[in-house]
């Protein structure tokens, strides 16, 4: 099976392909683990600059056009399209569900065998023309991927689309846990050797990773760690992000609790390969989103060993095993939350860390992403080949 996984946009400020694949690390990770499987996988971007190499069984080839760094909806990247026809693939995974024109115009590069699928990585449902226009033309595809089935029902209302969409989370990380202690044999550690580096503590310690934004609802989990930590005296949250719309409102609301001012800590931005650390030295990992693509900072908190308390939406639903790892809780309900965060820490701690660094592993990993992956790619094409005879 021949994969071409392809990428329209890239970031101006790289200057070497090296960059950019550090910057796209989930396609790197998603590339080889399919490649580990006996897949052939190319991988295709547009850039700056004309180039190819191969590395660890996959070939990447970089296209260059006189389009900017992200192409417009009717701008036509043909230089590209030429390139993946060229490749005869009998599959080409795309990542933009916004592309839907693009989609649409590539059909007509490719062999009638050749299959496509869409993968969606978060953003809002568009609506009204906008939405009609886009799903006519990503009609043309033949699958899309969804982290879960029911993200893509709210995405296709149609119900004769629903076959298209088959589950499958979007990416993974490379973090980890302690490794030295995995060479020995044991999956969860105590958190003391990373708390040196980061220099945090509490007991427990709870976690923040993600934007300061109305969807990740951080006003709504300070207000239920008022009573938390009434509960918890020792207990202290440390807060990580990097959009900061609402830390004015963060600042504020901490600043006026006698209760959380000296429990609280905003970290802000981290370099991302430093979060690692903030990961193995925490205990509970708390999101207020109301909604997510799939959640790449759960995905790291659960390869760490670090116990969720997410809310109940579709993808953290189906990350947390049914939220029987940790806990889920309501969406902007401050008392679910409060009684979400006192079912997990009833729960021994021990057991609870090792069993989402097992579920990572047999779920979440990237070698259960490519497995699932392929199952899929196999059936989109087996249903478009019998389509075209």
């Amino acid at each position: 099976m021949r994969i071409i996984d392809v990428s329209y946009d890239y970031d101006e400020t790289l200057t070497t392909e090296e960059d950019l694949l550090e910057q796209h690390y989930t396609t790197v990770g998603w590339a080889e683990a399919l490649a580990k499987k006996g897949a052939e996988v190319i991988v295709l971007k547009r850039f700056f600059k004309n180039s190819s190499f191969k590395e660890n069984n996959v070939q990447y080839f970089f296209v260059k056009d006189s389009y900017a760094k992200s192409i417009r909806s009717w701008q036509m990247p043909c230089r590209l399209f030429e390139k993946i026809a060229s490749l005869q693939p009998d599959i080409v995974h795309l990542h933009h569900f916004s592309r839907s024109l693009q989609t649409f115009i590539l059909r007509f590069f490719l062999n009638r065998e050749t299959a496509i699928v869409i993968q969606h990585h978060g953003g809002a449902t568009p609506k009204g023309k906008k939405k009609a226009i886009h799903d006519r033309f990503n009609s043309t595809a033949d699958a899309f991927f969804f982290t879960t089935v029911a993200q893509g029902k709210e995405w296709f209302p149609n119900k004769k689309v629903h076959n298209k969409i088959l589950p499958v989370m979007e990416g993974c990380t490379f973090f980890n846990y302690n490794n030295r202690l995995e060479e020995k044999g044991l999956s969860y550690h105590s958190r003391n050797d990373s708390r040196k580096i980061s220099n945090i503590n509490g007991d427990p310690v709870f976690l923040w990773v993600g934007r300061l934004d109305e969807n990740k609802d951080p006003l709504t989990i300070l207000d239920g760690f008022e009573d938390v930590f009434q509960r918890y005296p020792t207990a202290r949250l440390y807060m990580i992000y990097s959009d900061a719309k609402l830390v004015a409102d963060v600042k504020n609301k901490i600043d006026n609790s006698d209760t959380l001012k000296p429990r609280v800590r905003l970290l802000g931005k981290i370099a991302h390969h430093e979060i690692q650390n903030y990961y193995n030295s925490a205990d509970y990992f708390v999101l207020g989103s109301h909604y997510e693509g799939s959640g790449y900072a759960l995905s790291e908190a659960l390869r760490c060993g670090c116990v969720p308390i997410v809310t109940d939406i579709p993808s953290f639903r189906m990350m947390t095993e049914n939220g029987q790892l940790g806990a889920l809780w309501e969406p902007g309900n401050k008392d679910s939350f409060i009684e979400a965060v006192i079912t997990a820490t009833d729960k021994p701690l021990k057991n609870e860390a090792e069993g989402c660094i097992d579920f990572f592993k047999k779920n979440l990993s990237f070698d259960a992403i490519a497995e699932q992956a392929i199952k899929h790619y196999e059936k989109t094409i087996d249903i478009r080949n019998k389509k075209k005879r």
